[in-house]
């Protein structure tokens, strides 16, 4: 009798879940994908770098320096697309484009589908302009390599390791900061990935870096005449001091300011066609965009992450039975499971229990989303652009620990999600109007208030 009354309830649980209401919900991303193609589509051709890769879809990779030179994959699948229908490597961009977000888009849906995100988180994350960012820079790598990215997670998810670490080298391709993405996947699949697949993950990276640096190679030097790991830490240090320090630096081949100190390097220091490096007069353009791009592109998630880190992301859950070896037959369930029963339902374990990479994509979410939101600073001007390569963190980790400690019924849950949705939107408008400090300021505030609803 129990069991017969256990299956009716499962039945009905499922016949809940699938309600008007929450089929309805599910119609968020195409609303999303409209929205996101409508207000992206505009000026994308105008996008910063996007002639270097359109001159790779022409196949003119000999005026093309490294770095770019590189990400061959989604400049040759544009080319391809434009070749085939005859349009144009244009279009061949805007098609390959859409495909790509109509992946993502999908792949983001399935991993909440799979612990049945309500309502309200949906449309927290559908409903941010940062798909129309995502869109908007079609011409770039960036909406490819997150497609195959979101393709990596959902295959770790299901226990797919062999499938999701060969597709390292598509994504290798695309991006050469995929060396980050397989740096994460070592921490996140220690002790849980078999040694098969590890190795699989190994050729593909492999593979794809040789093919990769064969590209490169075709190109010309840079205008400093630095290539390599020389330009890339010459980089850090330029995007590092204008960003964070709000000190630009200046030298002969780079002039962007009137430099107010310059010295000339040492006969013997090499560095390319660089002779002489200054420092420029202290702006606060870089700094108030830094602001305005961590605690606004994703509306009030750094508000949530805050509240929830003694509660979930605390150094014991980290560092302890999250990150250590399982001893149980709660092998395939997250440690917040075991110390948190009460949060969720029997039905959200076995959920969990069909799920056997939860951990592993929490472990790769938790620290690929963190460190790819620390080093926004480092990798260049396009803050906004740069801090979204964080969002596995607030797409996919936070919105599952936020389901499982809040309400997400009646008007608090409605409040929270108005001003989440105001908190990105505002940050969204000051970007496009190239004003930051004081909407960095508002959005500061906004955080705050969120931060006090939440508590």
């Amino acid at each position: 009798m129990s069991r017969a009354h256990g299956v009716l309830g499962a039945a009905g649980a499922d016949q809940a879940f699938l309600s008007p209401t929450r089929i309805l919900s599910l119609l968020l991303p195409v609303v999303c994908l409209c929205f996101a193609i409508l207000l992206g589509l505009p000026g994308a051709a105008y996008a910063p770098d996007a002639a270097q890769y359109r001159l790779l879809a022409l196949g003119q990779r000999g005026v093309v320096p490294a770095p770019f030179s590189a990400r061959i994959l989604g400049p040759a699948l544009a080319g391809g697309l434009g070749r085939v229908t005859g349009l144009g490597v244009d279009t061949g961009f805007l098609l390959l484009g859409i495909v790509c977000l109509v992946a993502l888009l999908a792949l983001i849906t399935g991993l909440l589908w799979s612990w049945r995100a309500p309502t309200a988180i949906l449309g927290g994350i559908f409903l941010m302009p940062l798909w129309v960012d995502l869109f908007h820079d079609y011409y770039l790598p960036d909406l490819l390599h997150a497609a195959i990215l979101a393709a990596i997670l959902l295959c770790l998810l299901f226990g797919h390791t062999g499938l999701a670490l060969l597709l390292l080298f598509p994504a290798y391709l695309a991006r050469e900061s995929t060396l980050l993405v397989a740096f994460c996947l070592v921490f996140a699949g220690w002790r849980r990935i078999p040694l098969r697949s590890a190795l699989i993950g190994v050729m593909a990276l492999l593979c794809g870096g040789l093919v990769s640096r064969h590209f490169s190679q075709a190109g010309p030097a840079s205008v400093h005449g630095l290539g390599g790991g020389i330009y890339i830490l010459g980089k850090l240090f330029w995007s590092f001091f204008k960003n964070f320090l709000g000190l630009p630096l200046w030298s002969n081949t780079l002039p962007e300011c009137n430099p107010i100190w310059v010295t000339a390097l040492p006969p013997g220091l090499h560095l390319g066609a660089i002779r002489q490096v200054g420092v420029c007069r202290p702006d606060f353009w870089g700094p108030a965009r830094l602001l305005l791009a961590w605690f606004g592109v994703f509306g009030i998630g750094p508000a949530f992450a805050v509240t929830l880190w003694r509660k979930v992301f605390s150094p014991s859950a980290l560092f302890g039975r999250l990150w250590g070896r399982p001893k149980s037959s709660l092998e395939r369930q997250p440690a917040i499971l075991e110390r948190q029963p009460a949060i969720f339902s029997s039905r959200d374990t076995r959920a969990a229990e069909r799920t056997p990479g939860l951990v592993i994509v929490f472990r790769f979410c938790i620290v690929y989303g963190v460190i790819s939101i620390l080093m926004t600073p480092l990798l260049g001007a396009s803050a906004d652009r740069l801090v979204e390569y964080g969002w596995p963190f607030y797409l996919v980790v936070l919105p599952w620990f936020v389901c499982g400690s809040y309400d997400q019924r009646g008007l608090r849950s409605a409040g929270i999600l108005l001003l989440h949705l105001t908190a990105c939107w505002l940050a969204w408008f000051g970007f496009r109007e190239q004003s930051y400090l004081y909407p960095g300021l508002a959005i500061l505030a906004l955080n705050g208030v969120g931060y006090a609803l939440l508590r």
